[in-house]
């Protein structure tokens, strides 16, 4: 007999405490943010055209995206030794003609093919997420002013 009051008692428990408990929140379903991501060639090949005409740069690419310019170009031979005044000469040049952007300039390889990668993507229309591309982009900035 007191097993079973014992038994009916625990059960009574049980179910009290799982009913009372409230239910998970449900997280949102991927929902982005209906934030535009605005991709600009053409400023990008002005900025592009800027880096080239400047002595010492063999290559350069540039992706625009929001407000921040990011440019890599390619100096090599001699021209390495002066690879600063370089950068910064890139870096006047693209600010004059846009100046209410923020510019990013670097010289470093991987970061060039990175850029060229993502352009590549912007001339062909392959780009499937904006958001996406923007992420890329801020992580190849990070990774200039480190």
């Amino acid at each position: 007999m007191k097993n079973i009051l014992k038994v009916i008692l625990m059960i009574i428990f049980i179910l009290s405490m799982t009913g009372c408990q409230t239910q998970p929140q449900k997280k949102p379903e991927g929902k982005q943010s209906a934030k535009q991501v605005e991709i600009n060639p053409e400023l990008a090949e002005k900025a592009k055209q800027a880096a080239m005409s400047v002595k010492g740069v063999e290559d350069a690419v540039a992706v625009v995206i929001d407000k921040n310019i990011s440019t890599a170009i390619k100096v090599s031979g001699f021209n390495r030794l002066k690879l600063q005044s370089i950068k910064e000469e890139v870096h006047k040049k693209i600010l004059l003609s846009s100046d209410e952007y923020e510019v990013y300039v670097t010289s470093d390889k991987k970061l060039f093919s990175q850029l060229q990668q993502i352009e590549k993507q912007i001339k062909e229309h392959k780009v499937k997420s904006g958001t996406e591309l923007q992420q890329k982009v801020e992580k190849i900035n990070k990774a200039m002013k480190g």
